[in-house]
């Protein structure tokens, strides 16, 4: 077999399989999850749901949908088989206005019903502008779902539009059709990457009594809204008796603004007032009850050390009598999946309690995994149940907390479904032992998605590696070395640094690395000061000091890596990154000259435009102390364009057009500046995309960017 294997080449990327929403059946025999496939000839992803018995054996389709089926949600009750999905989202869209020249939102995404017993899925939802999440109650008779609305109210497809008559009318009609895209803001958030212009929308709850929208023979009833006003409702929780729905949302005036969001509850047949549980001096998200419906947890912070603080377990009495209290602030690691990767589409595991109410289980990050976590109630006693080197990326713990799956991405495999029998696990009494060495939970594959890809082609496997920079803490540093290289040859090398900054670069499957890897090129990699994982001093080392000890982070991995793999060649230094990731390279070039070539992707360059174009960029002034006007200096310091005329590397600089968080104007002003300085550089640009295009974007556009980045290294690092 291994004669015949090549190495990974751009192209690859329309073969593969990504499985992930990993769900259990209630009574924990059935494993539900989504697989996404390319359709390279319409270059689309087409989603469907899928089955596996929890016990192994084959998989099963359950929906044929032309689109994308997503988010399965077994019905507590084990009646039925809620879905999102795309498949009626042409029906209903509009380029123009309606007859009245009011703008019309496109259906999206909508909630579907699958019997398990047979038959037909069936569309219980016609809210136009789609919906973003989904839950059902305990019982099984209602689901609340999440739709970002307009100011003027719901609109749904069995709406009836009065065309106006007359004159009068006429040249109104006429008014509204030719400035149907005029957009108007009144939100500091007007628009959001991978969302695009909010036009003041705003996310509201609704719930849906699934009995009478089953009863519906013509027209769907219209959803009870339980939430309003010009706030953002997300992440909602039914409440064990089905009265309350907690949520996350931040109800002050200029929301947008505010550097808070705290939990709420309200009432599930829209009489009476909320309530607010937590006390708008942190971040409070992902709400769920206790069995016996007392107690709230939810993840969150108080902004410590701001953006880089870890997210915490917290409980609040649902009676309010007592305020929030954190269970795990001594636990140092973040509560969530912080991995980089460019192979995944999956969901979460928010906190999930035990059956008894004793305990909660969550995921959470630790140098360079993601594993599962169990913390006691109601002393905060943190156990780890999983181990390995891998990424546990979302999951499903069952009711009786006996069996679990998750997505899981490996070294071998960027994403698979996997099972395990908490009830035969030995806890590991140190959280914070090694992850990849320690025992726990036994994880039993339940898919291999992309076996027989895999099997044809030449795998590079990362080497890990332990360093650290002068005076610095110690280090996690990854090596893939090309499958064909020789010992005695010099390898060129590519240092790729990811993006967040609060993020985290692991062992598993990244196809970037594997495709620079087949053409030759050594990829090095690290997690620098900076990223998450490593505890929230580590994190929060470069708050307002960017490109200082994450560089010499940098610096010190090619030196470590240079020093103990004598195949590298020190001359054909290459530097790639987008986000952060593209910042540091931008960085980098403009304050070494070790590297002879670079890829600087969807960057940032310039810290003070960034914060007026990008969507988020006006909360940035905690990063740089002060808003341009008040510290203009810190942000020329930390602005790579700044040093720009120091540049003397060929560098491609790659963005997407419909990049809000990093706008496309940060990477022309990169290229513009090269370009006057002299120095060899090209940009590449990819209309209607966004800052998620590695990730998510058009399949052709991210083999087309696959192929850019490898073709650039290879003409600078004389690779031919």
């Amino acid at each position: 077999m291994s004669e015949t294997k090549r190495a990974f080449t751009e192209t690859d990327l329309v073969y593969f399989t990504f499985v992930g929403e990993a769900q259990l059946s209630p009574d924990a025999d059935q494993v539900y999850y989504t697989r996404t496939v390319i359709d390279k000839q319409e270059n689309k992803y087409r989603s469907t749901i899928w089955a596996v018995p929890f016990a192994g054996g084959a998989a099963r389709q359950l929906t044929i949908g032309p689109g994308r089926d997503l988010h399965p949600l077994p019905d507590p009750t084990g009646h039925y088989l809620a879905f999102l999905s795309d498949r009626d989202a042409e029906r209903g869209k509009q380029e123009e206005p309606d007859a009245a020249g009011n703008k019309v939102d496109p259906l999206g995404n909508q909630l579907f019903l699958l019997p398990f017993d047979g038959g037909e899925a069936r569309r219980i939802t016609e809210i136009r502008g789609g919906i973003l999440d989904a839950v059902w109650s305990a019982d099984g008779s209602k689901i609340a779902f999440v739709s970002a609305i307009r100011p003027s109210g719901a609109r749904f497809l069995s709406d009836s539009i009065e065309t106006p008559s007359g004159t009068a009318d006429e040249d109104e009609r006429l008014f509204r059709k030719f400035n149907i895209d005029v957009k108007e803001h009144t939100r500091a958030q007007y628009r959001e990457d991978g969302v695009g212009y909010l036009e003041n929308r705003n996310a509201q709850i609704f719930v849906i009594d699934v009995a009478e929208a089953l009863d519906a023979t013509q027209t769907l009833p219209k959803p009870l809204q339980i939430t309003s006003g010009p706030y953002d409702h997300v992440m909602p929780a039914f409440s064990p008796d089905g009265k309350w729905i907690a949520c996350a949302a931040t109800r002050v005036e200029n929301a947008d603004m505010a550097r808070f969001s705290d939990i709420w509850l309200f009432p599930t047949d829209g009489v009476g007032q909320p309530h607010m549980l937590t006390q708008s001096d942190g971040i409070a998200f992902a709400p769920r009850f206790s069995p016996d419906g007392q107690t709230l947890a939810f993840l969150g912070h108080h902004r410590d050390v701001g953006w880089y603080t870890n997210n915490q377990l917290w409980v609040v009495p649902t009676d309010g009598h007592l305020p929030p209290r954190s269970l795990t602030r001594d636990f140092d690691r973040s509560f969530e999946d912080a991995s980089v990767v460019d192979m995944r589409m999956g969901g979460s595991l928010p906190p999930t309690w035990s059956a008894k109410g004793d305990a909660i289980f969550l995921l959470a990050s630790d140098h360079g995994t993601t594993h599962l976590y169990r913390i006691g109630i109601p002393d905060g006693n943190v156990v780890r149940l999983t181990s390995g080197d891998l990424v546990l990326f979302d999951g499903c713990i069952d009711p009786s907390s006996q069996r679990a799956v998750f997505s899981v991405g490996t070294p071998e495999s960027p994403n698979d479904i996997y099972a395990a029998e908490l009830s035969r696990c030995t806890p590991i009494s140190d959280p914070l032992a090694d992850p990849t060495q320690s025992a726990g939970a036994t994880l039993r594959p339940l898919t291999q998605s992309n076996a027989e890809l895999l099997a044809t082609r030449l795998l590079a496997r990362p080497q890990r590696f332990s360093f650290h920079a002068e005076g610095g803490p110690p280090l996690d540093g990854w090596l893939i070395r090309p499958a064909t290289a020789r010992d005695d040859g010099q390898v060129p090398v590519v240092v790729e640094v990811h993006g967040g900054p609060q993020m985290m670069y692991t062992s598993q499957f990244f196809l970037e690395f594997q495709i620079l890897a087949g053409r030759g090129f050594a990829v090095l990699y690290t997690n620098p000061r900076g990223s998450q994982g490593y505890g929230e001093a580590f994190t929060s080392d470069i708050r307002g000091h960017w490109g200082e000890h994450d560089f010499a982070d940098l610096l010190a991995l090619v030196d470590a890596a240079l020093e103990r793999y004598p195949f590298l060649d020190p001359q054909r230094l290459g530097i790639a990154g987008g986000s952060y990731g593209g910042f540091m390279t931008s960085w980098a070039i403009g304050h070494s000259d070790r590297f002879k070539a670079a890829v600087s992707m969807r960057a940032l360059n310039n810290m003070h435009s960034f914060f007026g174009t990008s969507d988020g960029g006006f909360l940035w002034d905690e990063v740089f102390g002060g808003k341009p006007w008040e510290n203009p200096q810190a942000y020329v310091r930390q602005s790579p364009i700044t040093s720009v005329a120091q540049i003397k590397t060929p560098t491609l600089v790659m963005h997407s057009e419909e990049d809000y968080r990093c706008p496309l104007e940060q990477g022309q002003q990169l290229y513009a500046s090269l370009k006057v300085l002299g120095v060899e550089t090209e940009m590449v640009q990819y209309p209607g995309e966004s800052h998620g295009l590695s990730r998510g974007g058009r399949p052709w556009h991210r083999v087309h960017r696959l192929r850019a980045i490898a073709s650039w290294f290879a003409k600078y690092l004389s690779i031919t």
